[in-house]
This record gives structure tokens, sequence and C-alpha cells, in this order.
């Protein structure tokens, strides 16, 4: 199954990602996510992706701080 990144959930992401300061290969390190995958969803803003990328995006963007 796949979800798709709502522009709230995309927008959590991107302040997460600024306020962590991490480049692209770091965050997909952090959350283990493919780099690709990740420079794809701040290119394109939404995406769907597999629930359990899903599931460690919403991680990071909700409950990290």
């Amino acid at each position: 199954m796949s979800r798709e990144i709502s522009d709230k959930m995309a927008n959590r992401l991107w302040t997460a990602r600024r306020s962590t300061k991490l480049a692209d290969s770091q965050l997909a390190k952090e959350i283990d996510v493919s780099k690709s995958q990740i420079r794809r969803i701040f290119g394109e803003g939404r995406l769907n992706v597999s629930d359990t990328t899903y599931e460690k995006l919403r991680q990071f963007a909700y409950y990290d701080d």
C-alpha cells in the first residue's frame, strides 16, 4: 500500500528539516529512508510513499525535536 504526503505534513517535514539543519544524506540516514526519496519529497512537495516510509517521515515530522 502507499500513502500520500499531505501539504500539512510536507510543511512539517520542511520545518523539522530546517530546524535540525541536516543535509539530504544526513536526514536519510537518520530516518532510514533513501536519499533519492528524500530529494523527491522535498523537490515535488507531495509524493506517494510506502506505509513504512510514511510512518518514518511522520515520526520525524511530528515527534522529533
